[in-house]
């Protein structure tokens, strides 16, 4: 070895040493404030409403600017394959959040675990979740010391900063940022919509003025903010208000960030940050979050950073509620036994490739899916119909492969799958039904059937 390369390991190597002081000191802080227990990190949670699972800088996003979570996560740890598991309402952020905070899939018909709150407050940490009051399980919100509303993200963060000023060094914190942000109306300050121009962004590369089949939910609340057929003009003026409405989001994180290090609480602080479900944006034709494609409703950020936390990613399956014992376990906090969340700490520390070898997904009565490292399957019962698409050749769905012979074989073997994963969690949705609907609809005000002349491309018309 070299002079240059030992005095460069030794920089390293002292820049290490100086971190896990001050992370120490700030430990040593609040224990001798509050006991002689080993300290525990800060936890803060940043939950977007309604975020793309690419739609961050530090994920590779080419139009969006997100400068301060890029900063914040460029040594985290990347789950590409997280989802929300499933949702019986059309407001997917309500059981995809209480999913969050009890562990457990909705489709349980009981809960006896403690929640989240609950567990976090019994290690000893003083507690706020800052968020929109009817965009979650409002008892659930209230376990936490603090339960306030900020009306937007930057009364989030204010709410966030004023509770660090009055428990910094005196208990462990655990911060939860349910911000509104970029739900529609795609709030943002002037400043954030001028840094996106409509004709510079381009169209999801399965962009369809029309979805081509009915999948069961065609004309809910998310469908109609936009007139059919979806025009690149709408479509493109919607995704430049969605990403000011991060931006604005990132800058307001920035101050939670700030006042941590004000406080000598940064060096000591886990962080997660992730989306509470995801968003379709032209892409088959959709506009919500009511369908189970891979840039739809379910497929959602989710990272983590931190002391103990190494640079990384994985595309092995998760769930957005394994957060919850993922959380725990970095912290050092013990984990409930019954949760139906599964700790993703074996993965992020290199201890285990993965903790689930496939992952099931639902919407309503209408919709079931299955997928594993390749192979993703959806199933429209109510019209009888299935999709299969080869995901490792066709990420965006283009081509579907249900009705070929050659994958006759592999539509019956992730059938079987799914029909295990229905039964793990109890779901008694049918997957035949006697009587299916048709499948052609016809959208309001459009004057033609999707799937018909208007509807169709030439050749090749995605997800049909």
């Amino acid at each position: 070895m070299n002079r240059r390369d030992f005095l460069k390991i030794a920089g390293a190597g002292a820049g290490l040493l100086a971190l896990t002081v001050r992370a120490w000191l700030n430990c040593w802080a609040v224990s001798a404030h509050a006991s002689a227990e080993p300290c525990k990190p800060n936890i803060v949670f940043l939950l977007a409403d309604d975020l793309r699972p690419d739609c961050l800088g530090v994920l590779g996003h080419p139009v969006v600017k997100t400068p301060h979570i890029d900063k914040l996560l460029e040594h985290g740890f990347i789950f590409r394959n997280a989802y929300v598991l499933g949702s019986n309402s059309g407001a997917v952020c309500t059981p995809s959040r209480t999913m969050l905070q009890t562990g457990q899939s909705y489709l349980r018909g009981h809960r006896s675990t403690p929640t989240l709150a609950q567990t976090i407050k019994a290690a000893g940490y003083a507690s706020i979740r800052s968020g929109k009051y009817d965009n979650g399980p409002k008892k659930l919100d209230d376990e936490f010391d603090r339960h306030w509303d900020g009306k937007n993200a930057a009364g989030n963060a204010d709410n966030i900063i004023q509770f660090i000023q009055e428990h910094a060094g005196k208990k462990p914190l655990f911060l939860y940022m349910a911000s509104h942000e970029p739900h529609d109306p795609q709030f943002a300050t002037e400043e954030f919509y001028r840094m996106y121009k409509p004709e510079s962004i381009p169209l999801p590369v399965n962009f369809l003025p029309f979805h081509p089949f009915d999948n069961g939910e065609m004309t809910v609340r998310d469908e109609q903010t936009l007139p059919w057929p979806r025009t690149q003009g709408d479509v493109t003026g919607k995704l430049a208000r969605y990403y000011a409405s991060i931006s604005y989001w990132d800058a307001q994180v920035e101050r939670v960030i700030a006042a941590l290090k004000k406080a000598g609480q940064f060096d000591n602080t886990i962080f997660a940050v992730a989306g509470d479900n995801g968003l379709s944006l032209g892409e088959h034709g959709l506009l919500g979050k009511q369908n189970l494609y891979e840039f739809g409703g379910l497929h959602v950020p989710l990272i983590f950073a931190g002391p103990g936390i190494s640079q990384g990613e994985t595309k092995t399956c998760a769930y957005l509620y394994d957060a919850y014992p993922t959380l725990c376990d970095l912290a050092g906090v013990s984990v409930p036994t019954g949760l139906d969340a599964k700790s993703l700490a074996p993965v992020i520390q290199g201890r285990q490739p993965k903790v689930r070898d496939c992952l099931f997904t639902a919407y309503k009565n209408c919709q079931r899916s299955i997928r594993d490292d390749r192979w993703k399957l959806i199933r429209y019962p109510l019209i009888d119909k299935t999709q299969l698409f080869d995901l490792q050749t066709d990420p965006h769905e283009l081509t579907n492969l249900a009705d070929k012979p050659e994958h006759a074989a592999t539509v019956a073997k992730m059938t079987v799958l799914l029909q295990k994963e229905m039964e793990r969690y109890g779901d008694t949705a049918p997957l035949q039904i006697a009587n299916p609907k048709p499948a052609e609809w016809t959208p309001p005000g459009s004057g033609a059937k999707a799937g018909g002349r208007a509807g169709k491309k030439k050749k090749g018309n995605p997800t049909s």
